[in-house]
């Protein structure tokens, strides 16, 4: 079948030119529009259930909320687990399902349990529903919403920035496409607050409940349906809707000898913030924080850019005393990442280019052989992209491995076709290069087939690998299948097509660097035949000694990435209240300051609406750092992280300080 194979693709060689020229079509598509991460997404398949209720103990939010949901939940197909964390005021439930479940099924099948679970729950104790359809990874993009330089408190509280985050700026970047939601953090909800008067109340003979019914019952629009008045038809409305703390104020609670008593009359009516459980810091300054959580599979990219573009058209419409800063994004890890690998690619096949052209000594088998290269690395991506794998630091290092395995069929395949020609020749024979070519393909078809299958056999078990591991491991895994299958391929097809089009019979001769070589390799050889023994037993005792050496090696389960920030995790005693945590963030920031190599620092305290399970005496510090070639000190990162830590034990003793990354943050929460 492999010979039929190699006779078919030399007896129509523009055919199989036309083939390969669409394959790299194909190939150059593909790498445009494969998502590009950083790290491969390891988030499990799950589903998050939130449940506000404040006010309410942990207690009363396990037995009244959390343990309804996650009892719910259990009979659901193919969940794998259930966890939960009740907090104050806080039930979350994470439903966690195979690796193979439709993400978007799974979410209507849990929908639909909450659909029945919610008439269950006590009435007023919070209604239950999904978060974002984000992974653990989806935070691509965050920016904070502050005061400009020179604007007091007074003149924009933090009540008007996080109004404005919420009904202006949340909604306008939920339109970007891949975006599927943007968390607030920080600042203070804007509500109306009744202060009830317990003695005012009382000397009119009314109760609490008496004014929240009232309330209740005056907020709110009807429908009259129509009114035909002669030859015309009106629309009947009854408007209702409180707007303003006087419409609240003149809700008449009942009268008394026909003067009506108004709540203004047993309570004070106000603006304020709502009560809080977290808040966010920038470099000491309270600032609402926005995080856009990228829709599950989007590329992450792709996602930063549409965000950055919807966040420049909306800076003109931004209210004065307001600005929009940028703090985190994901697109500068991608670009190193993929730019560390993209560099690796071409430096190995720069290297593989020149060592081929050194050992074979003839520029026109080289440049076939190294065809190979650029082809493979295409088909692999074509793979990439029928398969749902992004292009990220992992799958990216499966082809920088396979660098130097990807030519060996194409160099053996031009070696041999080149050696058929040059006894041909100098045996006075006319050389019919496509018959040389095809005698040279019968040969070592076999044998490079095989060598390649075996190649790809070894890494068959990871693809056996499940749920964390194979997620990690899969697709370097799956890659390097990808080239080396692709290599196969061309070895058979386009490089004997090449080989009969390129190359020219000559004499063969080795070059003068396989000759040196040569020269010192012979009695190297002749001196191992003669003494086995020794060299075995020299093979053997090299095995031991580095089996020994094993268990002294340091060991991680994936590779850490240099992403330019530090993420500090700092937990107080659990009785601190928010605005000492704040106190707290302050102190630390003022700390990190004196550090030349810190940019800025973002604390955020406690939790955000959705996607935190934290009490206000935790927070998590974002230390963004200047670009490591700028800095003037000479110290390391590792030197940089201890001296910061040393600082923040010495700035707050009261505090327990660890410090991590974004990214390997929120793997390590995924574990």
């Amino acid at each position: 079948m492999l010979n039929r194979l190699i006779e078919l693709s030399l007896r129509y060689k523009f055919l199989v030119l036309i083939v390969f020229g669409v394959v790299a079509f194909l190939g150059a598509r593909a790498v445009r529009d494969v998502p590009i991460d950083a790290f491969p997404d390891v988030t499990p398949k799950q589903v998050n259930i939130y449940t506000e209720s404040p006010g309410l103990a942990a207690e009363d939010v396990e037995q009244l909320l959390t343990f309804p949901v996650e009892s719910a939940m259990a009979g659901l197909p193919k969940v794998q687990e259930i966890r939960s964390v009740s907090l104050f005021g806080l039930s979350y439930v994470a439903v966690y399902f195979d690796d193979d479940m439709d993400i978007y099924f799974a979410r209507q099948l849990v929908n639909e349990r909450l659909q029945e679970v919610g008439d269950r729950l006590p009435e007023g104790y919070g209604k239950p529903s999904m978060g974002p359809n984000a992974s653990g990874l989806g935070q691509v993009f965050w920016y904070t919403v502050e005061r400009a330089p020179g604007v007091s408190a007074e003149q924009i509280t933090d009540m008007d920035l996080r109004t404005w985050q919420d009904w202006t700026l949340r909604l306008i970047l939920r339109t970007a496409p891949g975006v599927d939601d943007i968390t607030s953090w920080g600042g203070g909800e804007r509500e109306f607050q009744v202060h009830i008067d317990p003695q005012r109340l009382y000397a009119r003979d009314l109760g609490f409940s008496d004014v929240i019914d009232a309330i209740a019952a005056n907020n709110g629009q009807v429908g009259g349906n129509v009114l035909d008045v002669g030859r015309e038809q009106y629309l009947v409305r009854g408007l209702g809707l409180l707007k303003t703390g006087e419409d609240i104020g003149g809700i008449v609670l009942k009268a008394e000898d026909g003067v009506p008593v108004y709540v203004r009359d047993v309570a004070e009516v106000s603006q304020a913030p709502a009560p809080r459980f977290g808040a966010v810091t920038r470099d000491g300054e309270e600032v609402v924080l926005g995080m856009a959580l990228a829709r599950i599979g989007e590329n992450a990219k792709d996602v930063v850019e549409a965000v950055k573009t919807k966040l420049e058209a909306v800076k003109n419409a931004l209210p004065d005393g307001m600005v929009i800063k940028p703090i985190y994004e994901r697109t500068d890890l991608v670009n190193k990442a993929v730019g560390t690998a993209t560099r690796a690619l071409i430096e190995g096949s720069l290297l593989v280019a020149l060592v081929l052209f050194l050992f074979l000594g003839e520029l026109r088998s080289a440049l076939v052989v190294i065809v190979t290269l650029p082809l493979a690395m295409l088909i692999a991506f074509i793979g990439m992209g029928q398969f749902g794998l992004s292009a990220n630091l992992m799958s990216l290092a499966g082809l920088a491995i396979g660098i130097g395995m990807m030519v060996d069929g194409a160099v053996v395949m031009v070696e041999n076709a080149y050696r058929i020609m040059a006894e041909r020749r100098a045996h006075g024979e006319k050389v019919d290069r496509t018959a040389a070519v095809l005698a040279a393909a019968h040969e070592v078809a076999n044998p490079i087939s095989f060598a390649i299958m075996i190649i790809i056999v070894v890494f068959l078990p990871l693809f056996s690998l499940e749920g964390l591991e194979g997620k990690l491991f899969k697709p370097m895994a799956f890659n390097i299948a990808f080239a080396m299958a692709g290599s196969l391929i061309l070895s058979l097809t386009l490089i004997p097509v090449l080989a009969a089009m390129i190359l020219k019979p000559g004499e063969e001769k080795d070059t003068r660097l396989v000759a040196f070589i040569k020269a010192r390799y012979r009695p190297l050889l002749n001196a191992a035949l003669a003494h086995k023994r020794i060299v075995v037993g020299s093979a053997a005792a090299a095995l031991v000694f580095s089996l020994a050496l094993f268990p002294l090696l340091g060991k991680e389960f994936m590779p850490q990435l240099q992403e330019g920030s530090i993420m500090w995790r700092v937990t107080g005693i659990p009785s601190t209240s928010l605005d000492e945590s704040i106190r707290t963030s302050n102190t630390i920031a003022e700390a990190f300051k004196k550090f030349p190599e810190v940019e800025t620092t973002l604390a955020m305290i406690g939790r955000a609406e959705k996607g935190e399970t934290a009490d206000v005496n935790y927070m998590e510090i974002y230390t963004a750092l200047h670009p490591e070639e700028d800095w003037t000190t000479g110290r390391s990162l590792k030197d940089l992280e201890e001296a910061m830590e040393e600082t923040l034990e010495q700035a707050v003793p009261n505090v327990v300080p660890g410090y991590t990354q974004p990214i390997q943050m929120r793997v390590e929460e995924l574990i």
